[in-house]
């Protein structure tokens, strides 16, 4: 569900949404499922996509779940908003083990962060910067004026939360 607050738009799992101007974008809830980030920063045109598995394969499914066809639906419609493939960047964050595997295809948020990069070199946006892997799970919002990304990343016991922007 994409939710229009007074603060800005909130995106929920498995979906994705596209702001114009300054409207500050954000997605709750990340623990091995990757917040994708594109703007333009020219036409001041910001999308967020919150994926929760890599690769959508034959599943008859929302899009919006899976890295490899929600950033191409993303794209496309900011595209159809006015801006310009050429000039979009991104910023990722999550993808983080939130459960201990040693085995690699059980490692979502892993999988998950390697299809993400896969699918936006694909599609030839370069990623301006990163906060993924590790074992918390995150709050993000994108700032469209100042085009930064502040993280909160859940932290047990007494240390709080850390926060960060990139």
């Amino acid at each position: 569900m994409v939710d229009d607050m007074s603060e800005g738009v909130v995106v929920g799992i498995g979906e994705y949404a596209v702001v114009e101007g300054e409207t500050p974008i954000s997605t709750i809830g990340l623990g091995s499922c990757v917040g994708i980030v594109l703007y333009d920063r020219v036409k001041k045109i910001t999308g967020l996509s919150h994926i929760m598995l890599p690769y959508m394969e034959n599943r008859n499914d929302r899009i919006g779940k899976y890295a490899d066809a929600a950033i191409p639906a993303l794209i496309e419609e900011m595209v159809k908003r006015g801006a310009n493939r050429q000039n979009l960047k991104a910023k990722i964050a999550g993808g983080a083990s939130i459960f201990t595997f040693e085995e690699d295809h059980l490692q979502i948020g892993k999988r998950n962060v390697e299809a993400v990069r896969e699918t936006l070199r694909k599609h030839g946006v370069h990623i301006e910067a990163e906060d993924v892997g590790g074992n918390r799970g995150r709050t993000i919002t994108f700032y469209p004026r100042e085009c930064k990304l502040h993280i909160r990343v859940v932290r047990r016991g007494a240390d709080g939360p850390t926060e960060k922007t990139i």
